[in-house]
């Protein structure tokens, strides 16, 4: 998969552009568990199988996190994120910058 290129999305309660959330750590932490993630690291959780990789990445803002999705795949993997966005009740901005 290393020639598959990894697109980066952000995971925002805002359709429109990358907004933060105000939840802590563990609130992601047991939202990712449930999908399927790793908790690789404190702010990284790393999901991997035989046609996909992501990894989320929380980066701290003044009032909470904002969520990265990095995907590496083969396959359609708009559904993969879907799912991890509908876990947040948020949704998935493409091309997306903080506000």
């Amino acid at each position: 998969m290393a020639t598959v290129t990894v697109r980066k999305f952000a995971i925002s309660p805002d359709p429109a552009e990358a907004l933060d959330f105000t939840e802590p750590v563990d609130y992601f932490a047991g939202a990712f568990t449930e999908l399927g993630f790793e908790h690789s690291g404190t702010y990284t959780f790393r999901y991997s199988d035989g046609e996909c990789m992501m990894k989320a990445e929380l980066t701290p803002s003044k009032d909470g996190y904002y969520l990265w999705m990095y995907v590496q795949a083969l396959d359609e993997h708009g559904y993969r994120l879907e799912e991890v966005a509908e876990a947040f009740g948020a949704h998935v901005v493409e091309n997306a910058r903080r506000r």
